[in-house]
């Protein structure tokens, strides 16, 4: 092989590792809400046992709501769905 070649070779290779990592970080940031349950509303029964810990929970409101004991109190209210953990966008 000519030196070209491996010249060639070399910087596709670089070029593409460069893009699957890329890929492979982008999947891994867009999962991140996988690795979270859902929320067990069954043990929240007022708003006066809810934690003050930030861990939002997007609903199919579109509204973010501080975490999952104010979610499932809020949902109790109205008809919600989870939909994600974290803000919505």
């Amino acid at each position: 092989m000519s030196s070209t070649w491996i010249k060639f070779l070399f910087l596709l290779t670089l070029v593409l590792l460069n893009f699957g990592v890329h890929v492979f970080t982008y999947a891994m940031l867009k999962s991140e809400n996988y690795f979270y349950d859902l929320p067990n509303c069954s043990q929240y029964t007022n708003m006066k046992n809810c934690s003050k810990a930030l861990k939002p929970i997007c609903a199919d409101d579109r509204i973010s709501y501080y975490n999952d004991c104010h979610f499932c109190i809020e949902k109790q209210k109205k008809k919600l769905k989870y939909r994600y953990h974290g803000i919505c966008t």
